[in-house]
């Protein structure tokens, strides 16, 4: 290859690359290769999948990032359905014990059918005008009211309501887990959004970011996708340079290899802009959205303990840091997995056991844990934010980072109109790019 990147005939490499093997570019990478596009993927890690990693832990396959799917996230249904996937329902309904965890650290063993009813009523007031916001919820910015609440906070909006003591931490340690920061930072109007998508319905939402999974896990749907661009992959493949020009792009890999193309579809979370240098930079609106959009500080973590649980979950609040903990699995011989999801990763150490196991005996007092399964993506180095969340003020501005830069294409579910913090937004934002790349190839002009 010549220095320009190109061969010796002149063309390119590649008529497109897609830089990542998440959701969003296994996607985009088939939608390419459909309309006749020589297509190269290139991903950092040893493994595809994004932010969606599936392992194994006491003999059981588990999910340590995004799972959560639903039959009203419709670009992610319709992968599902094309590639054969039913759904896994996770233990949720029919609980034997519910707990709250208030902000001061006491718990309250709460009979499950108040803590459903409580929960939901405060979820209701917190979200009464989803459908007056939003009554297009893939078109979130086209009522000019919404443009106005992005200012207020998911605090603010929550102390607003005059909630009795369960229903005020119950939503508060819902909203601290979605937006991975205390709630004085998460635009209100961006969790309503999730509302809205699920019919203006909160027994539906409550089911689509619990209940469901993807039958054989989220790990065999994207090789599925990506098996189906029948793309050239290469991992471990980290991208350190974007140079475009009028000819075409070039990318070099931190190990000095250049690959050109026409176009690239850049799926990089957004924490992780900063880490590839670009020629030219990129737009001043991407560079503020990136500095200052998102937030989540979230992890996840799957523990084993001796005693068999039964079916019980619990919210806790912040700066409480585990703020949902669910079971998982459990029986008389293999006692309870619990699974755990933390907004704020920061307040503890979860590779720590001792630490693990001292915050699971406030809730569940006599508990001996016997191993922990983490996985911190805030401190992943390909990730360094867990699920897309937004921070007050800045969910207005995310069509910025989805705009095209010339030949550069950007998707990741940050930049989807819909389920931003679920696969189901990384899935729509490749179908997007790719949209996008057809026009481009339309009219290169």
């Amino acid at each position: 290859m010549s220095e320009a990147g190109h061969s010796a005939s002149g063309e390119a490499d590649y008529d497109a690359i897609v830089v990542g093997a998440g959701f969003a570019g296994a996607v985009a990478a088939r939608e390419l290769a459909a309309q006749g596009r020589r297509v190269l993927v290139l991903e950092a890690r040893d493994r595809i999948g994004g932010r969606t990693m599936v392992g194994t832990f006491m003999g059981r396959r588990i999910e340590l990032g995004g799972a959560g799917v639903h039959w009203v996230q419709p670009h992610l249904f319709a992968e599902m359905q094309r590639y054969g996937f039913g759904f896994h329902e996770a233990p949720l309904a029919n609980l034997d014990k519910a707990y709250m965890m208030l902000s001061d650290g006491r718990v309250l063993d709460v009979p499950p059918d108040t803590f459903d009813r409580e929960y939901n009523a405060a979820f209701d007031r917190f979200c009464a005008r989803s459908r007056e916001l939003f009554p297009r919820p893939y078109a979130p910015l086209d009522n000019p009211e919404v443009l106005a609440l992005d200012a207020v906070s998911a605090h603010e909006h929550l102390h607003s309501l005059g909630l009795n003591e369960l229903q005020r931490a119950s939503m508060n340690a819902e909203l601290t887990l979605y937006g991975g920061a205390p709630t004085t930072e998460l635009s209100y109007p961006s969790f309503v959004k999730f509302h809205a998508l699920a019919s203006w319905d909160t027994y539906t939402f409550t089911d689509s970011e619990k209940r469901y999974h993807v039958a054989g896990g989220t790990h065999a749907l994207c090789e599925a996708i990506l098996a189906d661009a029948r793309a050239d992959v290469r991992l471990g493949a980290e991208v350190a340079s974007v140079a475009q020009g009028e000819a075409g792009v070039v990318l070099t890999l931190a190990s000095g290899a250049r690959f050109s193309a026409s176009i690239a579809v850049l799926t990089l979370p957004t924490k992780v802009y900063p880490d590839v240098a670009f020629e030219p930079p990129l737009s001043a609106e991407k560079q503020r959205f990136i500095e200052n959009a998102e937030m989540c500080d979230g992890a996840e973590l799957y523990v084993h303990v001796r005693q068999n649980l039964g079916n019980t979950f619990a919210f806790c609040d912040d700066p409480n840091p585990f703020n949902a903990i669910q079971t998982f699995a459990y029986g008389p011989e293999l006692g309870t997995l619990l699974k755990i999801t933390l907004g704020r990763q920061s307040l503890i150490d979860i590779e720590d056991i001792d630490a693990v196991a001292a915050e699971i005996r406030k809730v569940h007092h006599d508990a001996e844990v016997l191993s922990i399964a983490p996985y911190n993506w805030a401190r992943d180095r390909f990730t360094k934010t867990a699920w897309s969340s937004y921070r007050k003020g800045w969910f207005s501005q995310y069509k910025a980072m989805a705009a095209p830069e010339g030949r550069l294409l950007f998707a990741g579910s940050a930049t989807a109109d819909g389920w931003h913090e679920y696969i189901d937004g990384a899935v729509e934002s490749g179908i997007r790019a790719a949209r996008e790349a057809r026009r481009f190839f339309e009219n290169p002009g």
